[in-house]
């Protein structure tokens, strides 16, 4: 007979997120594959600038800065939803700050996923040093004990909505046998004894606006690439990111003619939700990846 894992605290917080996207949003997935040849020569090049200056630049980092200037240009995606099956009534709340979920492998193998926050105004270099922050707070964070104060915020914050199902949340989170607790005595104590600045709080992991989910970081040599991911409400929408790959393409060269060659293909999955916004609400968040990847000496003006 095989093992058999309880779920912990995280592997529940996923599931019943996960779960209740299913449940409730429609989902309508793009695969978008953009040639990023030209952008991935001049990230190298730009990389190379930034050693000389004793300074770090990483892939993941500048995706999500092209990804900031896409969403910028399309603001629906960016957004909150509130809907009421029932009635059929609903409301989206376009976001003036980009606050972006990264999924994040901790060495025990768990993920989270964290929040870079106001990342809207954040020039590269501040979008890189923001990354390295998020990862000196997780390593001083007790990540148990963040996600039980995370689920005790959203517990309260259901309460205050009138969801009186969340009763059935606390009790059996109370009276099972793998009851959910938090850290107690000299251990709280101690650990709250860490300034709030310099580790992960509650907020930090429900304040997204968009998730960017980046699975070619954890596998550079995959040939495969996400069909679909799901959106965590009250999110809209979603970015699932593969890995680099090399495809046979149709490109313009120097002297202006077609040609085939090799070209560095980037797979994209873009989720949204249907309930609040249709294809046309993407295509300003295309067009703008489109011309960044076309004209990428922008890259050095960020």
């Amino acid at each position: 007979m095989g093992e058999v894992k309880v779920f912990d605290l995280q592997r529940r917080i996923v599931s019943h997120m996960t779960s209740k996207s299913w449940m409730n949003t429609p989902h309508v997935s793009y695969l978008y594959e953009p040639d990023i040849t030209g952008f991935y020569e001049e990230f190298l090049l730009l990389t190379g600038e930034k050693a000389r200056a004793n300074q770090k630049l990483s892939f993941n980092t500048i995706l999500l800065r092209a990804v900031i200037e896409g969403l910028k240009s399309a603001p629906a995606l960016n957004a909150l939803i509130s809907y009421h099956h029932k009635k059929g009534e609903g409301t989206l709340k376009t976001c003036d700050n980009i606050n972006i979920c990264v999924p994040w492998l901790l060495p025990d193998g768990r993920m989270i996923t964290p929040v870079l926050l106001n990342t809207e105004s954040k020039t590269l270099d501040e979008l890189s040093a923001s990354v390295s922050d998020l990862a000196a707070k997780i390593g001083n964070t007790n990540i148990d004990e963040l996600l039980y104060q995370a689920v005790f915020s959203d517990t309260i914050d259901e309460l205050r909505k009138f969801h009186l199902g969340v009763f059935k949340r606390i009790l059996a989170s109370q009276i099972s046998f793998n009851r959910v607790k938090g850290l107690s005595g000299k251990k709280k104590a101690d650990y709250y004894k860490i300034p709030e600045d310099d580790r992960l709080l509650a907020k930090n992991l429900t304040s997204g606006t968009v998730t960017v989910s980046n699975i070619g970081s954890l596998y550079k040599d995959q040939n495969g690439c996400f069909g679909l991911l799901e959106i965590i409400p009250p999110q809209v929408f979603a970015i699932g990111v593969g890995a680099v790959q090399e495809k046979p393409g149709v490109y313009v060269d120097d002297d202006g003619n077609k040609k085939i060659g090799i070209r560095k293909v980037l797979p994209m999955c873009l989720a949204f939700d249907h309930r609040a916004v249709d294809f046309a609400d993407l295509v300003p968040f295309l067009k703008t990846l489109d011309q960044i990847f076309l004209q990428p000496k922008v890259i050095h003006t960020w």
